[in-house]
């Protein structure tokens, strides 16, 4: 089961970049992909890492109204709910679409985050049901 982050350069990046360093544990079986601002994860990024067969996709952003591109991030949350409601839709899941916003310096959060999303995809049908 693989499973997809986007991550923002200015918060969630950091806390991956320090959970790493700290070496907290972590699923085996994740790749992160550094984003400017949470605000640039398109929708159809999401959808492709879905249907190239990723089993669950985060967006890690910064805390909403810590964002340095002018609130973006709220953007990004109206954006990506309503993706989960097509993603609910079609038959994927919304559950496979984790959005989640903490500050730079909170790697046990970013770890935390990680892990308990992951034990969630387990506990959900294989991704190839819909592929």
């Amino acid at each position: 089961m693989k499973m997809l982050i986007f991550a923002c350069k200015w918060c969630g990046l950091i806390g991956a970049d320090s959970a790493g360093k700290k070496r907290i544990q972590l699923p085996a079986h994740f790749r992160v992909i550094p984003v400017e601002c949470a605000a640039l994860v398109e929708p159809d990024a999401v959808i492709r890492a879905f249907a190239s067969g990723i089993a669950g996709v985060a967006v890690l952003g910064c805390h909403l109204g810590g964002c340095r591109f002018n609130h973006a991030n709220h953007a990004a949350v109206k954006r990506l709910e309503l993706l989960k409601t097509l993603l609910d839709a079609t038959g994927i899941g919304g559950n496979r679409l984790l959005i989640s916003f903490g500050t730079a310096h909170e790697d046990h959060q970013y770890a935390e985050v990680v892990k308990t999303f992951f034990e969630e995809l387990r506990s959900l049908p294989s991704a190839d049901l819909w592929m």
